[in-house]
């Protein structure tokens, strides 16, 4: 090794002439060192970049010189050495930390040749992409190496079982850019521009020596391009898991996580597929991620690689109740088709069912649709959902009635033409076993073609079948086989419900007829609610493909109408098909074909048949403040609307605050960090509860409201450091319980013998609880519905050293729904409004 010390030396920072802002600019860029250096090729990082690994610490770039014979000499166990080359210290984190660079007054020497039995890999400088890239882009040495990176990542990503090397790798002859190009350009396009073409000669001889290696500027990774493998492991989490979301019994909770909450950007990347269960799957070689496309995409992705920059991944996290724990998990995407870029279209994507991954849908190989065959257009008027098929045969269902339609050509695009005012026939469609993974790519009023694989006969498409046996009373329908394919043919603006939605007021007002309704929301809770019946049929659970929930569950959401402020319960019976992605809580969702019932107890509420059909139309939003305020109301108007109302009050008493642990594998008390139904439940985990009675009053009247949990917290107005601290002390002994008579109850010097329930007693009682707050709430009503009835109760008031009883007629009950502390002009906004309403 010659020029070791040197070698060692640290970069000193260049301290350019001109303007201060100038000088401000360029005081990050360090200056090369040049010096000569021998040594062996340990590894051949990448030939056709240039890129070699030296003594197994050192790398050698030689993309900015010109290699005699094509660099066929730089093999694994040669010996070379390098003149006049450039020292560039930390110039990436992506490769080691000394580079040797190159240039053009460089000089390469093979001082010996290597003995190794290994490959020659020369360098060729034409059809090159990644020197296209560095001479396009004028790209310095850092943003060389981190480009190099991020062609290397898309290769191992999709080559060769996905994409051939050499789509990714290649130049097109039209100069149109590939996909490593694609998914590159919006960085390197938005990277500072100005500076000055190379000038070869003058590299060479001009004195002194400038090249774009004599100054860097270390430069870290923009964004990565990990393998889809790593991204469940960004988020599973129990940490993140949402406390909202955990009910007693710690069932089901999730987390979003956004892509910009990253602290690199991560880029979506893979192969769109399409399973025979109906999912949508993003694929490269490491691993396939489920996810969810709003709004439906179009059926030429099959098979294309996307690139997606915003997203969400969402995990959900289902802990099944019994003796033995059972913890479940689910991690997918979602994001929105807008935000899909292109960066290679397959050809055949249309005529091939790619495989889902390890299951037991293989995939489906369909040949390519030739103009002989027969075909027909037709216009989807309405969907069901999914479900496993009758009998013993395994697999998915779905029907689709739809319309054919004949198609005139205009300009080269097909157009519907008019029938003349004939009757339009419709058809019910049966697609089952692949053919189903055409499910989620299917929209309402728009157009399609449906081509039958290998038949040069058009009857083909009005040979009817008899439904099922299992299917009552349905009309006879045409069975897709597996083969045949489906083509978008007119990109048709996806409505967002049909003309025959309803509100939820309607369809919970209308007469039970049995016909079935369709009604579109934001979902505002959801809960498993029959796991007592995930037990019933264990069986069943081999046949419904994507197995998430327990099998025999169902669900019970409750969706909401912001502009109504109406809510309803669903139920819906999942058993029966795959759990669909993007239920959650904020998320908006129409739902088709829901029975409305009654319950024994009067009340009215939305259940689910076979062939409900579940659209999520938008994922949840940043919170649930976007969703519109409910009305501003006076105590005294209260009439017994079970929708949400909100009200400026304060609270002028506590009555009653309990706090427990239960445990959250089987909901029991949970004392000192065990179960209470130990050794039976093996559950070492708790979750923190408090209850609290309160009265609260606005000036027009009183009611008594319930609080939960973190209301609960905020009422009190202690800090979460003593709360933790009260967690810790209840947690001894399991629940603690204290009742006080309210304002009627005088201050005592007597303390009890529980120093922790003095210490809560001491808490309920301070004026700091008396404040105003927002109040989000609904109102309790009797089982008929009917209000709760205000009855009179006997009440203490004490006056000096005189009490007084008297009747006094009872305060409605309310439940908390959501609190907050009331800030001085927003408060002042909300007395004038509701001073207004009052007045009208």
């Amino acid at each position: 090794m010659e020029n070791s010390e040197e070698l060692m030396h640290p970069s000193e920072t260049k301290v350019s002439r001109g303007d201060p802002q100038e000088r401000a600019t360029r005081r990050r860029y360090k200056e090369s060192k040049t010096l000569s250096y021998k040594g062996v090729v340990t590894r051949m990082l990448n030939a056709p970049a240039g890129l070699y690994e030296l003594d197994g610490a050192l790398l050698l770039c030689t993309a900015y010189t010109q290699l005699r014979g094509g660099g066929r000499g730089l093999r694994v166990g040669a010996r070379v050495e390098v003149c006049d080359v450039h020292l560039q210290q930390s110039p990436s984190p992506l490769f080691p930390t000394l580079v040797l660079s190159c240039c053009l007054r460089s000089r390469l020497r093979i001082c010996d040749f290597s003995r190794l039995n290994t490959p020659c890999v020369p360098f060729s400088g034409s059809s090159n992409l990644y020197l296209h890239l560095l001479f396009r882009y004028r790209l310095r040495l850092p943003e060389y190496l981190w480009v190099c990176d991020v062609i290397d990542k898309l290769q191992e990503k999709l080559c060769p079982r996905l994409v051939r090397q050499t789509c990714i790798t290649r130049l097109l002859s039209n100069g149109a850019q590939g996909p490593a190009e694609k998914l590159l350009f919006p960085t390197l396009s938005s990277w500072p521009s100005g500076r000055t073409e190379r000038d070869l000669l003058e590299e060479m001889v001009a004195d002194p020596h400038d090249c774009p290696l004599q100054e860097y500027c270390p430069l870290p990774p923009p964004w990565c391009l990990p393998p889809l493998s790593l991204f469940p492991t960004m988020i599973c989490s129990s940490e993140n898991l949402r406390g909202q979301e955990a009910n007693q019994h710690l069932h089901w909770s999730h987390y979003s996580l956004r892509s910009r909450d990253l602290s690199m950007p991560h880029v979506l990347l893979g192969v769109l597929q399409a399973s025979s269960s109906g999912s949508l799957l993003l694929k490269d070689q490491s691993s396939s991620l489920a996810c969810l496309v709003l709004p439906a995409p179009v059926i030429n992705w099959i098979g294309c690689v996307l690139e997606v920059r915003r997203y969400q991944l969402v995990t959900e996290v289902l802990r099944v109740k019994g003796v033995q724990e059972d913890q479940r998990s689910r991690v997918y995407a979602v994001f929105f088709a807008e935000d899909v870029r292109i960066l290679h279209a397959s050809h055949s994507s249309s005529s091939s069912c790619p495989d889902a991954g390890s299951g037991p849908h293989p995939p489906v190989k369909i040949p390519r649709r030739e103009a002989s065959w027969a075909q027909r257009h037709l216009v989807i008027e309405s969907l069901e959902g999914r479900r496993t098929k009758p009998g013993q045969d395994k697999g998915l269902q779905f029907r689709a009635t739809a319309t054919w339609v004949d198609i005139r050509e205009e300009g080269g695009e097909a157009r519907r033409s008019e029938n003349g005012g004939k009757s339009l026939t419709k058809v019910v469609l049966l697609f089952s076993c692949s053919s189903v993974r055409w499910f989620h790519f299917l929209q309402p009023n728009k157009l399609y073609r449906l081509t039958a694989t290998g038949e040069r006969d058009s009857g083909i498409f009005d040979r009817l079948s008899d439904p099922p046996l299992e299917i009552v009373s349905a009309p006879r329908l045409l069975q897709v086989p597996a083969d045949w394919t489906l083509e978008d043919v007119e990109a048709t603006p996806f409505s967002p419900g049909p003309a025959d939605s309803s509100s939820i007021e309607e369809a919970l007002k209308q007469s039970s007829s049995g016909s079935l309704l369709t009604v579109t929301g934001v979902v505002c809770s959801r809960l498993i609610c029959d796991t007592q019946n995930t037990r019933a049929a264990p069986c069943s659970a081999h046949k419904v493909p994507d197995v998430f929930l327990p099998p025999g569950a169902s669900i019970k959401v409750t969706i909401t109408q912001p502009q109504s402020q109406s809510s309803a319960s669903v139920y819906l019976d999942v058993s029966d098909g795959p759990y669909h992605l993007g239920l959650l809580p904020g998320a908006t969702v129409m739902l088709q074909g829901l029975e409305r019932k009654v319950s024994r107890s009067g009340r009215v509420y939305l259940r689910s048949v076979p062939t409900t059909h579940l659209s999520v139309l938008s994922p949840p939003t940043e919170s649930f403040e976007n969703v519109a305020a409910p009305p501003l109301v006076l105590f005294k108007q209260l009439t017994g609307t079970p929708n949400p109302q909100r009200a400026v009050c304060s609270v002028t008493c506590v009555l009653s605050v309990t706090l427990y642990w239960d445990c959250s594998g089987c909901g029991s008390a949970f004392v000192q960090g065990a179960c209470d139904r130990s050794p039976l439940c093996a559950s070492q985990s708790g979750v923190f509860r408090a209850k609290a009675w309160v009265k609260a009053e606005d000036g027009s009247g009183e009611v008594r409201l319930y609080l939960q949990d973190e209301a609960v917290l905020l009422v009190l107005g202690i800090s979460r450091k003593l709360w933790e601290a009260l967690q810790g002390r209840v947690l001894s002994r399991g629940k603690v319980v204290v009742k006080s008579r309210g304002r009627s109850e005088m201050p005592s010097d007597e303390h009890s013998r529980d120093p922790l329930a003095d210490h809560v007693s001491f808490l309920m009682s301070r004026p700091a609880i008396c404040r105003p707050l927002v109040l989000t709430f609904r109102q309790r009503v009797e089982a008929a519905g009917a209000v709760t009835p205000g009855l009179s109760q006997l009440t203490r008031f004490t006056r000096g050293e005189r009490e007084y009883v008297t009747r006094v007629p009872a305060a409605p009950v309310v439940t908390c729904v959501q609190l907050q502390e009331a800030e001085p002009r927003a408060l002042c906004h909300m007395i004038r409004d509701c001073s207004r309403s009052v007045n009208l």
